[in-house]
């Protein structure tokens, strides 16, 4: 499975996979995981700081965990 979150990483890393989220009208990105990463809350100034947090090989792992992942595919599925 190590393989699997390494492989899911590098894609978030690379843009080929983007995390699940939304924007709100002020632009700002939140994730729709926001329990799994500890992170300051987006403002005006950071808009983006939970999308940043969740290109993360902890929050790949923490994803892996939370959703009992035991492929790639599920893995994807959870981010």
């Amino acid at each position: 499975m190590e393989d699997a979150i390494k492989e899911v990483y590098q894609d978030l890393k690379n843009r080929r996979v983007n995390p699940s989220g939304s924007f709100d009208s002020a632009g700002r990105w939140h994730s729709a995981n926001g329990d799994l990463i500890s992170v300051r809350p987006p403002s005006r100034s950071h808009p983006y700081s939970e999308m940043v947090a969740c290109r993360t090989l902890k929050y790949v792992r923490a994803v892996a965990a939370q959703f009992e992942c035991s492929s790639i595919e599920e893995l994807r599925n959870g981010i």
